[in-house]
């Protein structure tokens, strides 16, 4: 009998500790396991095998423990890491990808061409560009009395590609051009980087493009526009100019109306109690 009874408590013991973990788990939930990446569309592996692309839900798919993870995607570098997951939690990865990166040593002939990258103004021929994104890339060479150059571009990762542009003479000039007015007067007036003169100031012969403007006068803020030029058109442009506000203008601080009153009530008292002292 006694026999019995152990082996029936032993029995009703275990079916309670086994009630005790299915109910938990039941109440707690399976895990939530959240993957996102930057950008999205990275493939994941989980303990080396692939699971699917990113923004991924595995929800329920894991019991808890700890994983190993990888994040991967073409041209850029692979996001390598660990999830721990836990019964009635949220397990949230997400993962910021770094592209590879390369540079692009870029000339002209002649030399001094606008250089522009994916529609980006990037500097003047001859130029190393550097830690430009792997991948194909748009490239167009700007100088007056040629016609643009136009090109696509393939960054390799921590490859230099050598790109050596030979400007076409333009046999009529460009007629295209930029009315630049400003408020104040007098401002320095750059275009892509060089400067071209002084408010107010037309600017002739440009080609149709896109034309980055900066306008600098001493004590006033810069003030940027880009423009875009077409052929036998003129663009107009009209600039307020704003102080600077680390350079406080002089101004002069005007006297209270009350404060000349009041001195003069203070005065006429006084000599009013000076006479009655007398009488």
């Amino acid at each position: 009998m006694t026999y019995i009874s152990i082996h029936h408590g032993r029995n009703l013991l275990c079916l309670l500790i086994a009630v005790y973990f299915i109910v938990g788990f039941v109440i707690a939930g399976p895990p939530t396991i959240l993957i996102t990446s930057s950008p999205s569309g990275a493939e994941v592996y989980i303990g080396g095998t692939y699971k699917g692309d990113t923004p991924l839900d595995l929800t329920g798919r894991y019991s808890a423990g700890s994983y190993s993870i990888e994040i991967q995607k073409a041209g850029y570098v692979s996001w390598l890491g660990s999830m721990v997951v836990k019964n009635g939690e949220t397990t949230s990865i997400s993962a910021t990808l770094t592209p590879y990166k390369g540079n692009a040593d870029i000339s002209s002939i002649p030399a001094g061409a606008t250089i522009y990258l994916d529609g980006n103004y990037a500097g003047v021929a001859p130029r190393v560009i550097n830690d430009i994104p792997t991948g194909t890339h748009a490239i167009s060479l700007k100088q007056d009395g040629y016609y643009d150059w136009n090109s696509e571009i393939e960054i390799v990762s921590r490859k230099t590609v050598t790109i050596s542009a030979r400007m076409e003479t333009r046999d009529a000039p460009y007629d295209g051009s930029i009315n630049i007015q400003s408020t104040p007067s007098n401002a320095e007036v750059y275009i892509d980087g060089e400067l071209k003169g002084y408010t107010p100031l037309i600017i002739r012969e440009l080609g149709p493009s896109n034309y980055h403007i900066n306008l600098k006068l001493a004590g006033y803020q810069d003030w940027d526009v880009s423009v875009d030029v077409s052929e036998n058109e003129q663009e107009k442009i009209s600039a307020n100019l704003y102080p600077s506000s680390g350079t406080p203008s002089e101004t002069a601080t005007p006297i209270p109306l009350i404060i000349p009153i009041i001195s003069t009530g203070i005065a006429g008292l006084a000599l009013y109690c000076t006479q009655k002292k007398n009488n």
